[in-house]
């Protein structure tokens, strides 16, 4: 099969790389790989122009040091040199045997044979090869066949594929809600079998293909099925599945494609983020941690609890704003949002028009009025913000408080 390459995938920088390998090489020996000739079968759009090679590790190196083309090991040993050009990079991998797997890393040796680099590989759809003048091809026989049917399917035995690297469950269902319309049977009783092998998995792992699966619209669906299989206990350990918020993520991303907002939904379908939500100790901070989720995303997260917390206690919504930021404030209405299906439209309206006050008050002004610097004149700023607060914001309460001081020259404030 041949097919027109996209301007994209025949850029001077692509081209130049592709002349380097092939005057190692010979034509043909170096191909597009996965993504890219994926997407262009299904007719979406094309990027990560990942290459294949049958030049070695070293042979590849040459010849791009033989082109002028800087180049970095990025990870030599499992044969993947990246070239850089113009700004662009590629990711150029030598074809592959796994010589030894133990079920999140692999012992690999080199081969020039594309059929047997295919065979390694995780799913038919991705196991499909281009060369630069647009011929396509299929070692496996079901690439083009599962491509052109939106499915994803394990090469061989689905699981011999996972027992490889366990990470390919979590793969199953990312490539599963961004391609397929259903989940293939045999791969998903397979995922579920071999569900324990997620235990030993790094929570940076997880939780990059957890992120990456967040993306997609289709993720709610496949995410329930995940919780239904009893496979989410293994990547979120310690979550226990409610059942009555299966909708909310599938509310949070028609709402919004904000990626923690998102992961903050995923957490809330449990009973334990529900209960992390509302200000109660529960099983997700040990889950954050795991994953080694960033402390910016964190706070984020427990920025929320604090402005329901502020609001159930009654707080208008100026001073929620005042305390905790736009951001959070926020995070909070998507999250009742999502939680209840509550209208979203007024509470973002009434958020983005408010005007928060700026606290007019400086330690100069306070210096200016006698407090000289020290413990006492930060406490004494804190105390009158406090009460500025706790009143409005009410500009009497700054004049007040400047005349207590000794009637240094009025502040103009809000």
């Amino acid at each position: 099969m041949k097919l027109d390459l996209p301007a994209s995938m025949c850029t001077g920088a692509t081209l130049d790389v592709f002349t380097a390998l092939e005057a190692k090489g010979g034509a043909g020996c170096a191909r597009f790989v996965g993504g890219s000739v994926r997407n262009l079968i299904m007719g979406l759009p094309v990027s990560d122009f990942d290459l294949s090679t049958q030049l070695t590790p070293d042979d590849t190196e040459a010849a791009l040091d033989a082109a002028g083309i800087r180049n970095i090991p990025t990870g030599k040993a499992f044969g993947t040199i990246t070239a850089v050009v113009d700004g662009e990079t590629y990711e150029i991998t030598s074809l592959r045997r796994d010589v030894e797997t133990d079920g999140r890393r692999a012992v690999v040796s080199f081969t020039t044979d594309w059929a047997e680099d295919a065979q390694r590989r995780d799913f038919y759809l991705n196991a499909l090869y281009a060369d630069i003048r647009g011929q396509v091809y299929d070692p496996t026989g079901k690439g083009l066949e599962d491509a052109r049917a939106r499915v994803v399917r394990f090469i061989g035995e689905a699981e011999q594929r996972i027992r490889e690297d366990y990470l390919r469950i979590l793969r199953f269902f990312r490539f599963s809600a961004a391609y397929a319309q259903t989940l293939d049977a045999k791969s998903l009783e397979a995922c579920i079998r071999l569900r324990y092998g997620i235990d030993g998995l790094s929570g940076e792992r997880l939780l990059q293909e957890l992120i990456k699966m967040l993306v997609y619209d289709g993720a709610p669906t496949v995410f329930n099925r995940i919780w239904d299989a009893g496979i989410m206990s293994h990547i979120l350990p310690g979550l226990r599945y409610d059942p009555a918020q299966s909708d909310v993520l599938a509310r949070m991303v028609q709402a919004t494609s904000d990626i923690e907002r998102r992961f903050m939904a995923l957490l809330a379908q449990s009973y334990d983020g529900l209960a992390y939500f509302n200000g109660h100790v529960s099983a997700v901070n040990d889950v954050l941690s795991r994953l080694r989720v960033s402390n910016r995303a964190r706070q984020r997260f427990e920025s929320v609890v604090k402005v329901r917390r502020a609001m159930e206690e009654g707080y208008p919504l100026r001073r929620v704003l005042y305390d905790y930021g736009r951001e959070a404030v926020t995070d909070e209405a998507y999250l009742t949002h999502a939680q209840t299906g509550a209208d979203l439209a007024g509470p973002i309206a009434a958020i983005d028009n408010m005007t928060v006050p700026e606290f007019p008050l400086t330690a100069r002004h306070l210096m200016a009025a006698g407090i000289e610097a020290g413990p006492y004149l930060g406490q004494t700023l804190k105390r009158i913000e406090a009460e500025w607060c706790a009143h409005d914001f009410s500009q009497t309460v700054i004049d007040r408080a400047l005349d207590e001081l000794g009637k240094p020259p009025k502040i103009s404030g809000e």
